[in-house]
């Protein structure tokens, strides 16, 4: 896998009913749509208060198809539900890549 991250995330409990419809509907799409999406998991605290999304993309390429998708149908809805606050992403992605998402202010941890 060249690139791996997990964005953990923020959101009010009272809304994880519709954390599970949103996550159900993007994993849905991303798995029919993304070949080059290797991993896509959400994972859901106990409480309900936290959300870890895991993703795993072959190139920079598939990484970058996948924003330019979530950007177009999914961003808003994600944003009005979830608080991203941290973005740990595991490999090298080029330039373009991170430029892609920067917004989230990622912190990079490249192979050894």
């Amino acid at each position: 896998m060249a690139v791996l991250w997990i964005l953990e995330t923020s959101l009010d409990p009272a809304r994880t009913g519709d954390l599970r419809r949103l996550a159900a509907q993007m994993s849905e799409v991303v798995r029919a749509e993304e070949p080059g999406c290797l991993r896509y998991d959400w994972h859901l605290s106990e409480d309900g208060s936290r959300c870890h999304i895991i993703e795993g993309y072959a190139d920079d390429a598939a990484l970058l198809s996948h924003v330019e998708g979530f950007n177009h149908r999914w961003a808003r809805a994600f944003f009005g539900l979830l608080k991203p606050e941290r973005l740990v992403v595991y490999g090298d992605p080029g330039p373009e890549a991170r430029a892609a998402i920067a917004a989230l202010r990622p912190v990079y941890m490249p192979s050894l």
